[in-house]
């Protein structure tokens, strides 16, 4: 004990007793950053997370879409002889879907020992599955998309100046069917007051 006491003794003397404090000093302040903050933020709270960031362009694309939809279709509507004024709704089931690039024959090994009837015989198993094809971007790693579909449209309300007749009402049902693919009785049409 006492050869360590003295090694000590004279460390502290060799490096100072100043720097000696300022290095218990850092290894505090750099003990303290690397403990979690405990103010209940997560990783997504903050932003750091790549989830939430993501749900937050899925949700803003997803409205972008819907809006342009809208517009469009008022537009298109209103040029029509006996609709008038015309102002569109629609709803979304889903979002976009992005189809990726998979490869084609993965196959895993699985050898699974089965005793039938008693005859020990064993029996082999390959499973087949499919793995995406990633590329690196200037975002990071990411699976290669070959399709992206459309988001998949609920519903859609019209309310129109000339919607009185039926058949003012028939053409919205069946411009709205030529431009969505969505069945009659998920399209609203009604007279604006």
């Amino acid at each position: 004990m006492e050869i360590k006491a003295k090694n000590i003794r004279d460390f502290v003397q060799k490096i100072g007793l100043p720097r000696l404090v300022l290095f218990v000093l850092a290894g505090v302040v750099l003990l303290v950053l690397s403990l979690p903050s405990g103010s209940g933020e997560t990783e997504s709270q903050t932003g750091d997370g790549s989830g939430s960031a993501a749900h937050q362009d899925v949700l803003q694309a997803m409205e972008t879409y819907v809006k342009e939809q809208e517009k469009e279709t008022e537009e298109i509507l209103s040029r029509v002889e006996g609709i008038g004024a015309v102002e569109v709704m629609v709803t979304l089931a889903a979002s976009e879907e992005k189809i990726p690039l998979q490869d084609q024959d993965v196959t895993d090994d699985n050898t699974s020992e089965q005793n039938q009837t008693g005859s020990g015989r064993t029996q082999s198993s390959y499973q087949s599955r499919k793995e995406n094809v990633l590329v690196s971007g200037s975002e990071g790693e990411g699976p290669y998309v070959v399709q992206v579909n459309s988001p998949t449209i609920e519903g859609i309300v019209v309310v129109a100046e000339g919607a009185g007749s039926g058949r003012v009402k028939k053409e919205i049902i069946e411009a709205i069917q030529a431009l969505f693919p969505i069945a009659s009785h998920k399209i609203k049409v009604m007279k604006m007051k």
